[in-house]
């Protein structure tokens, strides 16, 4: 019987084991593993990716083609039209280091680079496909030859390299249909026309930058550019010929710790005004998917600044959320408006007298000054929370076509910490005005408020607000009054290249740890994940061991009296 027992005990030991899931510490790297997932990129809402549809040939110089590749102190060049210097296609992987990547010959077709990254330096494509970059160069001169471009849920891991490209439409950092960039350390510069140094484009692509350079020549060449998702954390960047960022969709762009500025005083591309930030809507296709409800641009602890002669912030034919966090927005407010929400009649970005934009502007601890334009169709909830300070005037102006007139074309909203000082008269559709926050003149003094024909507020200084509909004191905030956190995932690729660059929307600053590796240990590493798991997970190992313990006594406890049971059976 105690033969029987052991086996049995042994038996529930096995059991127990096998279907207790234990974390796993670190990945393996075996040839034959199976790549961790990369990150599905969903941002606000979920991607609504369009479906990849490129049936052509693929051509490169290095092809990892479902197959694995591992080269140090490579040297490859492509002078071929619509060839990629380097290509990973079908589930392959290509791990470079201290490479050199080097690509001449012209995009036949611009749709087939802009989209499905034909003629790119380095080109990652189908899923599962990974390429792994470090420690390289990458070089191009002629037109339509993107540096990194990932398309077709392929992914891409890049740390500490360079990436240079002279033509037009050729940028630095590319990502479609479902793709994934994630860097590190990367000095991008590009000096053609609509060569965004970072790019998403039909609506699904993400790409995750961090601690890096990036400087765009160009005209139509923004430092960020985002049909998909963008997020950027303690990046330097400089635009001479465009604005720091467009976003067109329902997409995103998140600012964390960086310093983005715009050397540009007028219009860049088909833009309608001149500005620093532009995000719309066209009828290009590019964005007919989305990875939100609402366009979302965020921007913490940083700083944008433009030397725009337009408007700091530009909306049209679009719906977006808008915050701004301890942010330093360094522009000439008696050059530029703050912000200007209106319709258009240029390049066809939806229908003259319906086509205004909707916004929520939310200020979190944020100093705003500048003019904020409200055209009549057009929709703006401004939100000063935390302390926040707005420095400026209110304007409605009157759409020419007006076929879609607003309801509420201005609603203010001032939580009990803040505070707008007026600079002119203004009006208003809504107020809601929490106790304690305040509206004043210049010299501090209170504002007059006329609400629906009456004063509610006696000011005592030389302004007044008109609000031609609702006067409240009571605020009503909500989930689109706050911060998001970052969407794409860098666990897996701190943990390939033994660092910390991951960031939240609370970080102050993006701290770069990193451990030395030997040749060997990069090769080794360079190879795909079986399995990687936030190392908070290393805790629980002794619990669960504890825990198997706890049920293999329990269970040889209740054999024992079993045991018993059987003999007074017999």
């Amino acid at each position: 019987m105690k033969k029987k027992q052991s086996v049995i005990i042994t038996l529930i030991s096995i059991l127990v084991l096998s279907t207790t899931t234990f974390p796993i510490i670190g990945f393996t790297n075996e040839q034959s593993s199976v790549p961790a997932a990369p990150p599905d990129g969903g941002g606000m809402g979920g991607a609504d990716t369009m479906t990849y549809d490129y049936t052509g040939e693929m051509k490169g110089s290095l092809i990892a083609d479902n197959q694995e590749i591992e080269a140090n102190s490579e040297k490859q060049r492509s002078d071929g039209n619509d060839e990629n210097t380097a290509l990973v296609k079908n589930g392959g992987t290509l791990s470079l280091e201290k490479s050199t990547l080097e690509k001449a010959g012209a995009s036949a077709n611009e749709d087939n680079s802009n989209f499905y990254g034909l003629n790119s330096i380095l080109l990652a494509v189908n899923e599962n496909s990974f390429a792994y970059l470090s420690n390289s160069q990458l070089t191009a001169n002629d037109k339509g030859s993107n540096g990194l471009f990932a398309t077709d849920s392929g992914t891409i891991y890049a740390n500490d390299n360079t990436i240079a490209t002279e033509s037009d439409n050729s940028r630095g950092m590319d990502a479609t249909y479902g793709g994934t960039i994630i860097a590190n350390k990367t000095s991008v510069n590009t000096n053609g026309d609509h060569s965004a140094a970072l790019a998403t484009d039909r609506g699904g692509g993400n790409v995750s930058v961090t601690d890096s350079q990036l400087a765009t020549q160009g005209s139509g060449s923004p430092l960020l550019y985002s049909t998909g998702d963008i997020e950027v954390s303690n990046v330097k960047g400089t635009a001479t010929g465009s604005q720091i960022a467009g976003m067109e969709g329902y997409n995103s762009i998140q600012i964390y710790n960086s310093e983005l500025i715009s050397k540009l005083t007028g219009t860049t591309g088909s833009d309608p005004v001149a500005n620093g930030v532009i995000i719309y809507q066209s009828t290009s296709g590019d964005a007919e998917a989305s990875t939100g409800e609402t366009a979302n641009f965020e921007a913490v602890n940083s700083t944008l600044k433009s030397a725009t002669e337009g408007t700091m912030f530009y909306v049209t034919n679009t719906e977006a959320n808008i915050i701004l966090k301890d942010n330093t927005l360094d522009f000439d407010s008696d050059k530029a408006a703050l912000l200007t929400i209106q319709g258009n009649n240029a390049n066809n970005w939806g229908t003259a007298g319906s086509n205004g934009g909707k916004v929520n502007f939310i200020g979190i601890n944020q100093e705003l000054s500048g003019k904020i334009s409200v055209d009549s169709i057009s929709s703006l909830n401004l939100f000063l929370t935390e302390e926040t300070t707005y420095n400026g005037e209110t304007e409605i102006t009157a759409n020419e076509v007006n076929t879609a007139a607003s309801e509420t074309p201005i609603t203010v909203t001032i939580d009990k910490t803040s505070k707008w000082v007026m600079t002119a008269d203004s009006q208003i559709t809504n107020l809601n005005l929490e106790t304690g926050g305040e509206i004043v003149d210049e010299d501090g003094k209170s504002a007059t408020i006329i609400a629906d024909g009456e004063t509610v507020v006696e000011g005592t200084g030389s302004t007044a607000l008109t609000v031609t509909g609702t006067y409240s004191t009571q605020t009503n905030l909500n989930e689109n009054n706050q911060l998001s956190e970052p969407s794409i995932d860098r666990t897996d690729f701190d943990q390939h290249y033994q660092l910390s660059t991951s960031f939240t929307n609370k970080s102050t600053a993006t701290k770069t740890s990193s451990t030395k590796n030997t040749v060997a240990e990069v090769t080794s590493s360079s190879k795909k994940p079986t399995t990687a798991v936030k190392s908070n997970k290393q805790e629980n190992y002794p619990l669960w061991i504890a825990f198997g313990g706890v049920v293999i006594i329990a269970g040889a406890l209740v054999l024992k009296k079993m045991g018993k049971r059987t003999k007074r059976r017999h």
